[in-house]
């Protein structure tokens, strides 16, 4: 199961379409341990970086 059930979701925030990832992010995944299934999740090495910017879309999306 990828995604947690909606009423355990650590917030309703969703990441939309790309990255721009300075070098910093590849000493970030060195750092991470496997998650489920023995996979590097990207997620969790971005929760290590100093700074995160992103843009907020309104509007619709699917999934």
């Amino acid at each position: 199961m990828k995604k947690p059930p909606k009423e355990k979701a650590p917030s309703n925030l969703a990441i939309m379409s790309r990255y721009v990832l300075t070098p910093d992010i590849f000493e970030r995944i060195d750092e991470t341990e496997p998650g489920v299934g023995g996979e590097i999740q990207l997620t969790d090495a971005l929760q290590k970086l100093d700074s995160i910017y992103g843009v907020t879309f309104e509007g619709k999306t699917c999934d």
